[in-house]
């Protein structure tokens, strides 16, 4: 059992780290929820959802796969899509669909395992979204609640650069009203975790033949806020460890694709009953798929290490309390902290000043639409003003977002080129390291060239349009051997001579698998 101390620190810990690694998408989520209110309307959002037609559900899923946000991120873009009238259904789908899959996470996970098992955990999402989402809609109807929905013309002549700056207005107040309260609640999850699971405690806790392995993975992904880009690679090491499929799944449906937020949010505004009912049949549904694909999905030709240390990201960070807590805790941030993190912490940041700024001086974004008492309904056209349709600026907006996430596709997964600089590095820092002794060093650039080595494979998949069968086999030795380096380097006591052991057949093999790069057409 954790001692409290451990418990507080280890809890402060892991939701700082959850922060950090939901900030990109929260702060992406934000402008998708300006981006609905004050470009497509509510038409226009009805429209994008499918409306009240069958469709809904299915172009929900698709457009929630389309864009790239977490299950933090969906939330804002939630409450515009309430307050729209969006069907409760098409909702569901969206909260559920979209932080499971987009882009980058899909591409990542294509070479994590066989292409067919992310395929079959599509489709497998895609039958939960809709059987959800029927379940919503029937709910609804049987209670006929009254939604609210504001009018299409929310903003009466609110063009130009009045438009644009009520977008930042509102993204303001929401990064300072209730998204970030939904937000600190979906990351108590973490914490609670953290209080419950012991240091390295879930090991051996999803092994392919455990036959509680499902069940166990759903108590634990129940509170747990997971990335998809982090639920991707944990799918990779449970494949590459031979732990059970079902539990994978059931990590990904409701690791990624939803928090304490969600149910809560569900159950605030469309009551506790329907909500429990919907997460009712959400966890049976995640349970029945996990139980049937437990067996056929087992990869052929790996044996179960027996261990993982995938889901050591939510146990508690600290294996004792009579270590350094402050260097503990700056260590285990520094890890987490990237450039991408870090501009999209301090924007949230600024937002988030500014926001508490218009709400002390009384300042809301629909004084922006709204015309003097002694002028017309519509607030006068002033210079630069330019009237295009509501459809077309909301429709380029939102295909921007997509076209962006092709774009950070290429930026996220550089040329084959790039990749072994980054890998040249972290190898000879590594392996130096290791070399020498120092096995702090070694362990914090083991990471980081496994993570380097798996961006090379889809960022060459994504320039040839192939990724040879020998680089992937030669892809997949190094990581593991890099396991093994892990295992040696974590040993106690520490035995040098089977580190340079290991070292030795790790540069043999590195040297194989940079060459199937480098004489690649």
């Amino acid at each position: 059992m954790n001692s409290p101390i451990a418990m507080l620190v280890g809890g402060l810990i892991r939701v700082a780290q959850g922060f950090i690694s939901a900030a990109p998408t929260l702060l992406v989520g934000l402008l998708i929820a300006a981006i609905l209110r004050y470009y497509l309307g509510k038409s226009g959002t009805r429209r994008l959802f499918g409306g009240d037609s069958l469709r809904s559900l299915p172009q929900s899923w698709l457009i929630g796969m389309l864009l790239p946000v977490c299950s933090i991120g969906v939330l804002p873009i939630l409450i515009q899509m309430r307050r729209f009238g969006v069907k409760p259904g098409a909702m569901s789908a969206f909260a559920l669909s979209a932080p499971l899959f987009n882009p980058l996470s899909l591409l990542y996970g294509l070479t994590l395992s066989r292409p067919l098992v992310i395929i079959l955990f599509a489709v497998g999402s895609l039958i939960i979204v809709t059987a959800l989402g029927l379940l919503w809609d029937a709910l609804a109807r049987r209670e006929q609640r009254e939604e609210p929905s504001e009018d299409d013309d929310t903003d009466p002549g609110l063009i130009g650069t009045r438009r644009l700056l009520a977008t930042v207005v509102q993204m303001a107040r929401d990064a300072s009203g209730k998204p970030l309260a939904l937000t600190l609640l979906a990351l108590s999850g973490l914490a609670v975790l953290a209080a419950v699971l012991p240091y390295s405690s879930m090991q051996h806790s999803v092994e392919r033949d455990d036959p509680l392995a499902p069940l166990t993975m759903l108590l634990v992904a129940l509170p747990v806020y997971a990335t998809p880009m982090l639920a991707m690679s944990q799918l990779g090491m449970m494949f590459q460890h031979a732990n059970s499929p079902g539990a994978a799944f059931t990590l990904l449906i409701l690791g990624t694709g939803m928090n304490l937020a969600t149910p809560y949010w569900f159950g605030k505004h469309y009551g506790r009953k329907s909500a429990a009912m919907w997460l009712a049949g959400l966890l049976l549904i995640v349970l029945g798929i996990s139980y049937g694909i437990n067996k056929p999905l087992v990869p052929p030709g790996v044996s179960p290490a027996g261990h993982t240390h995938a889901f050591d990201i939510y146990a508690n960070p600290l294996p004792s309390v009579s270590q350094n807590l402050w260097a503990t805790s700056k260590e285990a941030l520094t890890k987490q902290l990237d450039i991408a993190g870090l501009i999209s912490l301090a924007a949230l940041a600024g937002l988030a000043i500014m926001g508490i700024t218009f709400r002390v001086f009384g300042f809301d974004e629909a004084r922006l639409s709204v015309a003097a008492p002694d002028q017309p309904a519509a607030a006068p056209t002033r210079k630069f003003d330019i009237i295009v349709p509501r459809g077309v600026l909301g429709a380029t907006m939102l295909g921007c977002l997509v076209a962006l996430s092709v774009v950070a596709c290429y930026a996220y997964y550089p040329s084959p080129e790039e990749c072994l600089e980054e890998i040249w590095l972290a190898r000879t820092e590594c392996l130096s390291a290791a070399n020498s002794g120092d096995k702090d060093h070694a362990l914090f650039w083991l990471p980081v060239w496994e993570e380097w080595s798996r961006r090379m494979e889809v960022g060459t998949f994504l320039r040839r349009g192939e990724l040879r069968r020998y680089q992937s086999m030669q892809g997949y030795l190094i990581r593991k051997k890099l396991e093994l380096l892990e295992h040696e380097l974590e040993h106690d006591p520490y035995e040098p001579e089977e580190v340079e052991k290991v070292v030795r057949s790790i540069s043999r093999t590195n040297a194989r698998w940079i060459r199937s790069f480098q004489d690649s057409p």
